[in-house]
């Protein structure tokens, strides 16, 4: 028994070794394949470092750590162990490949949702057969490439050594390379940040507090040299197209900006009982009844509604921030000379929403009190002093107020528990079975505390005689759910049903008479909408946003894109289609548990053409692909 042990322990031992040695002889395969993706990026010697670590790093070990724990479970069979891990490593580094020709025609990566589609209705894409032959060719060549490698490692016999300091190697390059981009990230050197979109599957580390503690020791920061040197060099993402151009300005006095955003506002809760005044200001304002949040959560809802780009955009937006600056909208504002007062305890420094939207801003984040309510309380007063100050001084101003008291743990003064019975949401005791009415009475109880502090601030505006010149803007970063579909669903962030991303949206604009828009309108849509209403903006939409105006745009279906923490989702109507890396969750808007219909072929060639638009590839916004029908 001890001499089978011995023998079996050698034979692990030599059979690991190789298969150390043939993921180290895959890692310059691997980088050879990738480097298609880098085609155009002008490198420099930080550059270079960060993208070998992270080819090396981020994609190599994975594999090493997979193929580890097969040639574990398999100890005992030796052959199938390594067929496996063979597989394995071929059907990988085949992905890579077939990915970097994708990436190179529509400036995405392959996820299972693209995949599924191949197989489900190859010829709907509109690919010529030829090229399912040319895949198959690739996939044959990687396995012959696999083969040799395999037959190299058994010849090379590596020793211990060399085979510990390879996987040394690995782990260092995916800690230098994550310790670059969490620095490189926090200072926007777009040496290193621009390239995250060029890697597929790619979700590096960022960290706020030891960027600020340890950033120092990198030579990383938008004061280094090849950083400050023509930022255009080193973009992944072209925003705008083009030249924004604007007919001449309406005369008299620009109106002037008022955006309100309630956290968590969920669509049914905009009524006379729960929220009487922002109803009261709905019915003198244009009210979209079928809005969407283009996010489920904070940063995309938010990056959506001032760039009106569909959120896979935003991080191509942070890595190539110092170069694009702000988006269209707040471009236009600051050349109009408006002043800027941007109310909000929500980390905006942190999520890169300062360095992105309100570059180069005051944003006042501190306000006095004890607990949110308080917080909303002392930020409404600011914000009141802040317009009455430029009403008093003739400045056009923009002021944005985001609340914070409708996010859970919902928050309120007990004056305003008027919905009974009401508590705190326990997460840890609540199931599908969970009645939802309590906790739904404590949100509500939230919302109509805020809705009595933007009564002050309409007050204000009535008193002053400014409502009606001034443009209203009153809608939320994404919903909240409450168990709807008895599916334990709880919060936000977690699906992409109606109750977490349909969101109401009030628009007051002057000179426009109170109307309900009944079509499908989204967040993306709000920028180009306020460029060409107020400012006269008369560039082709497609060059700046993916948006219709809200006013004008035809009532037709069309796809949308909604973002999440690490992943995305497509919106036809009523069919969502939920895309993670490896498999795609397909379900009905209004109910979780009812499954999405397939999606039509025509448009899922138009979001493509979308997605795709500002990486520069239809440097005139012109379509990559046709877009046919549904």
């Amino acid at each position: 028994m001890r001499d089978w042990s011995a023998s079996l322990f050698r034979s692990f031992r030599g059979r690991y070794r190789r298969l150390l040695m043939i993921v180290v002889l895959n890692v310059p395969v691997v980088c050879a394949i990738m480097a298609r993706n880098l085609e155009g990026v002008d490198f420099t010697g930080l550059t270079g470092l960060y993208a070998v670590c992270v080819m090396a790093g981020y994609y190599m070990l994975p594999m090493l750590l997979v193929t580890t724990l097969v040639h574990l479970l398999l100890i005992a069979a030796g052959r199938l162990a390594a067929f496996v891990n063979g597989a394995l490593i071929a059907v990988f580094v085949f992905y890579l490949l077939l990915d970097t020709f994708v990436y190179d025609l529509v400036k995405f990566h392959i996820d299972l949702f693209w995949l599924d589609y191949i197989i489900e209705d190859y010829e709907g894409l509109g690919l010529p057969e030829s090229t399912l032959y040319t895949a198959l060719a690739g996939f044959a060549a990687v396995v012959a490439l696999e083969v040799g490698i395999h037959l190299l490692a058994r010849r090379i016999r590596p020793g211990i050594r060399l085979a510990a300091a390879a996987t040394a190697l690995l782990v260092a390059a995916f800690a230098v390379s994550q310790v670059m981009h969490i620095a490189a990230y926090e200072r926007n050197d777009s040496r290193v940040t621009s390239l995250t979109p060029h890697f597929p599957l790619y979700v590096p580390f960022t960290s706020h507090r030891n960027a600020v503690k340890y950033g120092d020791l990198l030579p990383i920061g938008e004061d280094a040299p090849a950083a400050a040197e023509g930022e255009s060099a080193h973009r992944s993402l072209h925003y705008p197209l083009g030249e924004v151009a604007y007919a001449a300005p309406p005369g008299g006095a620009p109106p002037n900006f008022l955006f309100i955003l309630l956290e968590s506002w969920r669509f049914d809760v905009m009524d006379e009982t729960v929220s009487p005044r922002m109803a009261a200001l709905a019915r003198r304002s244009q009210v979209f009844t079928r809005h969407l949040s283009s996010g489920n959560q904070t940063t995309c809802g938010i990056f959506s509604l001032f760039y009106g780009l569909h959120p896979t955009y935003w991080p191509a937006v942070k890595a190539n921030a110092t170069s694009i600056d702000n988006p269209v909208l707040i471009d236009a504002l600051v050349a109009n000379d408006y002043t800027f007062g941007i109310f909000a305890r929500s980390k905006f420094r942190r999520h890169k929403i300062a360095d992105t939207i309100f570059r180069g801003m005051t944003i006042t984040e501190d306000f006095g009190g004890r607990t949110v309510q308080d917080f909303d309380a002392t930020m409404n007063e600011q914000a009141i002093a802040f317009m009455d100050e430029q009403s008093d001084q003739g400045n056009p101003y923009f002021c944005f107020i985001f609340y914070k008291s409708s996010h859970f743990n919902y928050c309120y003064p007990e004056e305003h528990r008027i919905f009974q019975p009401s508590r705190n949401m326990k997460m840890g005791f609540v199931n599908e079975k969970t009645d939802p009415g309590p906790y739904l009475n404590d949100y509500c109880n939230a919302v109509h505390y805020v809705d009595a502090l933007l009564g002050d601030i309409l007050d204000r505006l009535e008193a002053r005689g400014e409502l009606d010149d001034t443009v209203i803007v009153l809608t939320t970063d994404h919903g909240e759910a409450f168990n709807d579909n008895r599916s334990n669903s709880w919060g936000h962030g977690s699906s992409y049903t109606q109750y977490q991303i349909r969101v109401p949206l009030i628009l007051h604009l002057p000179g426009r008479e109170p109307r309900r828009i009944e079509r499908r309108t989204c967040h993306i849509d709000l920028p180009g909408t306020l460029l060409q209403e107020i400012f006269g903006c008369t560039t082709d939409d497609s060059l700046y946003t993916n948006g219709r105006n809200l006013f004008t745009g035809e009532d037709t279906v069309r796809p949308l894109v909604i973002g999440s923490y690490f992943n995305h989702a497509f919106v036809i109507e009523d069919d969502v289609y939920e895309i993670f890396p490896m498999y795609t969750r397909k379900y009905k808007l209004h109910d979780v548990n009812r499954k999405a219909s397939p999606p039509p072929t025509g448009l899922l060639r138009v979001v493509m053409e979308e997605m795709n638009r500002f990486y520069g590839a239809a440097g005139d916004g012109a379509p990559l692909l046709a877009a046919d029908g549904p």
